[in-house]
């Protein structure tokens, strides 16, 4: 097409949209609502999987070392213990060091037991991931002179807990894509039903159905550019505003844990409502044009 035509039917577009602005209005609504709750909806479920992962370093397992290990021992065993499948990170924990943590600023308490001291020595372990957790528990369970202690149900309250919001925020966005898809799909289809004798005249003197067709193209676009762009700054504010709210309950309740950056959020949310809006529209649009056009 020569630019001056696309021009035309781009702006034939805009027309045909400000003709048409309830229902523009209304899927535009749909859109915005639809991935605004899909926004909080992938928010949460990425969040919780961030918060997942910082609370694993807390809840982290440690193995109780026997008082018969000599020191020798001990570094073979935490070499031991490193080699197994998926464990991060292994920090040994000697009796005197266990008792300055327990005793924290209390200096009178840490000279009362450092000579008598019941702490015993222990591996701090980190595991790459919390749903390995179980398995490595087991591992160090199986090893003579080792006593495993974690938060066993905890872990998998958590683990339960992630995938069924990563399941609902699937199934949703998959819902929340077929309802903008029909509005949309419907948006057009009225258009061409009140233009319909316009069309009829316009094929009658030669217009081709891509002539015809990208106006209605710019339309759906339109929405649904328009409807990704207002619920981006909805959720930007949104989520600065809840961060700012729960940061310190947060780093109060479980010493330094935080939400993921809003950066880091909207950096994946962004291309998301880009290929739902777009791709939506566009098919929408493509749909109710192929079904209607032939007048």
């Amino acid at each position: 097409m020569k630019p001056y035509t696309i021009s035309y039917l781009f702006l034939e577009g805009l027309k045909g949209l400000w003709k048409n602005r309830m229902m523009a209005i209304a899927s535009v609504a749909t859109i915005v609502l639809s991935l605004s709750v899909l926004g909080v909806s992938y928010s949460i479920a990425q969040n919780f999987d961030y918060l997942m992962r910082q609370l694993q370093v807390q809840m982290g397992i440690t193995a109780y070392v026997s008082e018969w290990y000599s020191e020798d021992d001990i570094i073979r065993l935490q070499q031991k213990v490193k080699d197994i499948p998926n464990v991060e990170e292994v920090v040994y924990i000697s009796k005197d060091e266990a008792l300055q943590m327990f005793a924290a600023d209390d200096a009178s308490l840490y000279e009362n037991f450092k000579d008598d001291n019941p702490l015993p020595p222990s591996l701090e372990v980190m595991v790459s991931d919390i749903v390995y957790q179980q398995t490595i528990a087991d591992s160090l369970a199986a090893i003579d002179g080792l006593e495993v202690s974690y938060f066993e149900a905890e872990t998998k309250v958590f683990i339960k807990l992630n995938n069924s919001i990563q399941i609902f925020s699937f199934v949703l966005m998959a819902i929340l894509a077929i309802i903008s898809l029909l509005l949309i799909t419907n948006t057009i289809k009225l258009t061409l039903f009140i233009r319909k004798r316009e069309i009829e005249i316009m094929k009658h003197i030669g217009a081709t159905d891509s002539f015809i067709r990208v106006p209605f193209l710019v339309e759906g676009l339109t929405i649904g550019i328009i409807g990704a762009i207002i619920p981006s700054f909805i959720i930007f504010h949104s989520y600065i505003y809840v961060d700012n709210q729960v940061a310190t309950l947060l780093s109060t309740m479980f010493g330094g844990i935080s939400l993921k950056s809003v950066e880091e959020v909207m950096s994946g949310l962004i291309p998301i409502y880009a290929i739902l809006a777009i791709g939506i529209s566009a098919i929408g649009s493509a749909i109710a044009i192929s079904r209607h056009l032939n007048v």
